[in-house]
């Protein structure tokens, strides 16, 4: 970008006609940003638009909105970007440079009405936040490449170029994803590309030209291919699914392989104690089994026992710099991406209940009442006598299931659940929150692949048993690496809120007539949430606390000395120190922190990638970037299920709550029945919203006359897949 700069010196001809302002050179990023008048960050474009989006630069108090086109001067979702802060009378001067030529998807917000919504949040996101800004640099574009379709040559998309900004061949690339830009490209002469999935590379957006340009990459496949729709949410989001490489096998164990002599000789055998794990049905990559004793004392020995995959991934090997790089599994729908080869995952490390496993176990003494009176770490060595689903423990729980040959399980897990309802109370009391969010599940026809059936997601009563017994390894495995390495220890840091969000959720909690909501601290926080649930109506409660979810920021991943002291608790689990020591089998982290557990108990030096701090740091960020990634492509892949659900089953009627009415976004409605949610079709000539209100009125003459909306009503919705235009998965719901 500095090279844009330098073209300035000296220019010859005369200039096509500028568009955005020149990005700095990168020595004057440098001064600026070391006496503070730039802020450098990644780019987090709104839910809706590519015209807005929040620069998360990670020092607390320091997000810096960035709203229209000239302001975000040709970056794009995912871009590591400088900013400047802009006053007031610059920040009119934007808006007053406002283009009706947009560069943003059709089915998305234009840029007016993104600077509109900004508005709309708290009299803006900047007011809220405190600052306004305008991209200077672009360090680094992440995501040169884009999936999507092309537009049809006869029918230009809405708020994109016009047929005079095409050159002889070229094509309009329009992204599914609305936060990203057309781009115009121009496809491989004779190749059949309408109807198709394509990739294209980002690769020249100058100043002068609106719209970014591309070089085709690759065509996928048709749209509405469930394979084709898969490979594009992976390829969307940067997963990494290449087999694994002849370097990377190289690394494992032998075919058939199990512990040996030589590997259990240095560490604690608990081959002898009871020890079973709880997971999902049909799971295959275990990482945590649990076990119990009653001690003399009254008190419980309770073990956490760990896969412990660091002892197969070396440091500095293949397999290893290629979990550094993939740094997560991802779970799809329909498929695992593993982090790491099948044999690790699902054989040698997984703690089936088929013979002996290497573990890194939590051994922690806990009294009666669940207080944990000592805690300690050792490399282990255990066999599991059953692996459980969370529904057959449940199960044994209540009594609903024979024992068979292994009572004394039942027995461990009622011990283990009378502990775990204690100290899942006791952390209520400090202030943890109890949050939710929409989960559904899908039955896919064994042929087809296709979802046949769709319902929200039940949980037992033994997840929260799991749950407890992991935040106890997880936490005790933090203390003791922030005693050990006070500036190095890799822990994971949760931050209070988003203070303008938690405005707008209270004003419109207000609308329905809550008085007093307060989220100063999480026990206000927990506090106000329970006293305004309903007990007739448990949806009302999980909606509430769905849409308080919503307005959390993000837990991160963080190196002890890179954030102030204080800001590296954990606000929504009320824990002061917390890190990720329980999924090393499909987490990165979690093997940064066994390695550095491991140095701890046999006094040893710290893996170089550990010790030397810039590369610590850009690991993890690397960590916190690829775990935003697999989730979002999570939800994608929910999403396209959800489409191809209701496109195979064809309209369905339900009822469905009201949680949002918007100017510019419309109502939006939440499903009990299927876990949807969306914003219902609304004509403007039939409805008025009043926003500061959360109501909305059917227009005089109208089939709406005499109704009357407001927040949290039930409505009754009929839902569809849109098939108006196949190059976005989207559900279309209809007021009745």
């Amino acid at each position: 970008e500095s090279e844009e700069a330098a073209k300035e010196d000296g220019a010859a001809v005369k200039a096509p006609r500028q568009i955005y302002p020149p990005h700095i050179r990168a020595a004057e990023a440098r001064r600026g940003l070391k006496v503070g008048k730039y802020l450098q960050g990644e780019l987090v474009m709104s839910k809706n638009t590519c015209f807005a989006g929040v620069v998360k630069t990670g020092r607390k108090g320091e997000e810096v909105v960035v709203v229209g086109s000239r302001a975000l001067n040709r970056a794009i979702n995912g871009d590591e970007v400088i900013v400047e802060r802009l006053d007031e009378q610059l920040m009119e001067t934007y808006e007053a440079l406002t283009r009706r030529t947009f560069h943003g998807v059709g089915a998305g917000v234009s840029e007016e009405e993104a600077i509109e919504r900004a508005r709309e949040v708290g009299q803006s996101d900047a007011d809220a936040r405190g600052v306004r800004g305008r991209v200077v640099s672009i360090v680094e574009r992440r995501n040169k490449e884009l999936v999507g379709s092309l537009a049809q040559p006869d029918a230009l998309p809405e708020r994109g170029p016009d047929a005079a900004a095409l050159e002889e061949g070229e094509r309009i690339f329009v992204p599914p994803d609305v936060r990203y830009p057309f781009v115009i490209v121009k496809p491989p002469q004779g190749e059949d590309v309408d109807g198709k999935r394509v990739s294209v590379l980002m690769n020249q957006w100058d100043r002068f030209s609106e719209y970014p340009r591309g070089a085709w990459s690759s065509t996928l496949g048709d749209i509405g291919d469930v394979e084709v729709e898969t490979q594009m949410i992976l390829a969307e989001h940067q997963v990494r699914q290449q087999p694994f490489s002849e370097e990377v096998l190289a690394c494992l164990p032998e075919e058939g392989y199990r512990p040996t002599d030589a590997d259990i000789k240095d560490r604690e055998d608990l081959r002898d104690r009871l020890v079973f794990s709880i997971d999902p049905p049909g799971c295959e990559d275990v990482d945590d089994a649990l076990s119990i004793e009653k001690l003399p004392s009254g008190n419980f020995s309770i073990g956490v026992h760990i896969a412990d995959v660091a002892h197969f991934v070396k440091p500095g090997t293949p397999m290893d710099e290629e979990a550094a790089n993939r740094c997560t599994s991802v779970y799809l729908v329909d498929r695992r991406i593993d982090m790491l080869p099948k044999m690790l995952t699902t054989d040698v490390c997984s703690l089936r209940a088929d013979g002996s496993r290497l573990t890194f176990s939590a051994l922690c003494e806990l009294d009666p009442e669940g207080t944990v009176v000592s805690k300690r770490f050792a490399k282990t060595v255990i066999t599991s006598r059953a692996q459980l689903s969370y529904e057959e423990a449940q199960n044994r729980l209540d009594g609903l299931a024979e024992d068979g040959d292994q009572p004394e399980i039942t027995t461990a897990i009622r011990q283990l659940n009378g502990l775990a309802v204690k100290m899942r109370e006791r952390r209520r009391k400090a202030g943890c929150l109890e949050l939710d969010s929409t989960e559904v599940s899908f039955e896919l026809d064994d042929d087809t692949r296709l979802p046949s059936d769709l319902k929200p997601s039940v949980g037992f009563g033994t997840c929260k048993l799991i749950e407890e017994f992991m935040l106890l390894a997880n936490s005790a495995a933090a203390e003791m690496l922030f005693e050990q390495f006070q500036k190095d220890a890799c822990l994971r840091k949760h931050a209070s809120p988003e203070m303008h969000k938690m405005k707008e959720l209270k004003e419109l909690l207000g609308c329905h007539g809550v008085k007093t909501f307060k989220w100063d601290t999480n026990k206000q926080l927990q506090t106000s949430l329970r006293d305004i649930s309903k007990e007739e109506d448990p949806f009302f409660n999980r909606l509430v606390r769905m849409m308080t979810t919503r307005c959390m920021n993000e837990a991160l991943y963080v190196r002890s000395g890179s954030e102030e002291e204080a800001q590296l608790a954990h606000y929504g689990l009320a824990i002061h120190r917390y890190t990720h020591f329980t999924s090393p089998i499909r987490r990165y982290a979690d093997i940064i922190v066994h390695r550095q557990l491991e140095a701890m108990l046999s006094s040893s030096s710290l893996p170089e990638v550990l010790s030397d701090r810039a590369t610590y740091d850009a690991q993890v960020e690397k960590l916190n970037y690829r775990n935003r990634m697999a989730r979002w492509a999570d939800w994608a892949s929910t999403e396209l299920h959800m489409y191809l659900y209701f496109k195979t089953t064809g309209p369905v009627v339900s009822e469905g709550v009201v949680t949002r009415m918007s100017k510019t976004g419309g109502i939006s409605v939440a499903v009990e029945e299927f876990g949807v949610e969306g914003n219902l079709v609304v004509d403007t000539k039939e409805w008025v919203i009043l926003q500061d209100r959360q109501t909305a009125h059917g227009r005089p003459r109208s089939k709406y006359q005499g109704m009357a909306l407001g927040i949290f009503d039930r409505v009754v919705v009929r839902i569809e897949a849109d098939t108006r235009d196949g190059r976005f998965r989207k559900l279309l719901l209809t007021f009745l």
